[in-house]
């Protein structure tokens, strides 16, 4: 085994009122110091607020489950009974509260906020105020069951998946993502060299052809393209109007675009997803009114 990358951990346990406070102690052996990171079970509400001031203060990760109630104030407003919920803080200032179901939290707040813990008439007041524009999210804490703060180490770096079939699944949801106005005739549209993506007009009449790349759009979608307009003509009066949608373009592709005639529309892999999500989830909510 590597010295260097071997960690020992020491776990110290310790009865304080009715809660148990359990300390683990990660220490590296090229390490000079240890590093604390308590995990409280059932601890008073006192000892949940000093945690939660050390941990907001150091900028933690912090996990708590409570019964509390919650209050939102901004640009509405809205009131949660008091119930048994996942509190969670991240560094960066935001705060998210979760029930027992469903993945999205009922309540939240973005990055950047100021987030306090007070103590107040036998409870423990957890509020987080978002400067610009002016919100705050209120939890007013009566039990604390689980209280953790945590130091994690991510840098990895997010790379999203996605397919040029949901890319063109969230066109069709969302014709407008391309232009306002724009209406889809067809999809798959079958022309001797292949298949048009996505086929529809504007709102002049003119016959819009898609073809939809999740790479970065370059000198054979161009190709491409160009060989399906050989098999394709506008109404009377109306042009064609070839498009490629497309994360970005390729370099040094852009000259060759722009004496093709083709026009490109930027649609990230992250909106696309963004679409079906939506719809996914309103999909999901017609099926709940209805059942």
């Amino acid at each position: 085994m590597d010295r260097a990358s071997y960690h020992s951990v020491i776990v110290s346990v310790s009865l304080a009122g009715k809660g148990v406070s359990i300390y683990c102690s990660v220490s590296a052996l090229n390490l000079s110091g240890l590093t604390k990171l308590p995990v409280l079970i059932s601890p008073s509400l006192e000892e949940a607020r000093r945690e939660l001031v050390i941990g907001l203060e150091a900028r933690r990760l912090l996990v708590m489950v409570a019964s509390c109630t919650v209050e939102y104030s901004g640009r509405t407003g809205s009131h949660l009974g008091e119930g048994e919920r996942l509190v969670i803080v991240k560094g960066d200032g935001c705060i998210l509260v979760h029930r027992g179901r469903d993945y999205q939290p009922v309540n939240w707040q973005p990055s950047g906020c100021i987030i306090q813990a007070q103590a107040s008439n036998g409870t423990l007041v957890l509020k987080a105020v978002r400067p610009s524009p002016l919100e705050s999210l209120t939890l007013v804490v009566k039990d604390v069951q689980f209280l953790g703060t945590f130091l994690l180490q991510d840098d990895a770096e997010f790379v999203l998946h996605a397919s040029e079939e949901e890319m063109q699944r969230a066109i069709i949801l969302q014709p407008d993502v391309i232009e306002q106005g724009f209406k889809i005739l067809d999809f798959e549209k079958k022309v001797p060299p292949g298949f048009v993506d996505v086929y529809g007009v504007d709102t002049e009449g003119n016959t819009v052809v898609i073809e939809i790349k999740k790479d970065p759009a370059g000198f054979p979608v161009i190709k491409q393209l160009l060989e399906y307009l050989k098999y394709l003509q506008a109404p009377p009066g109306k042009k064609l109007r070839p498009m490629i949608v497309a994360p970005s373009i390729a370099k040094g592709a852009q000259p060759a675009l722009a004496k093709s005639g083709i026009e490109f529309k930027q649609l990230t892999l992250q909106k696309a997803v963004a679409i079906l999500q939506k719809y996914a989830r309103s999909d999901q909510q017609a099926l709940k009114s209805w059942l």
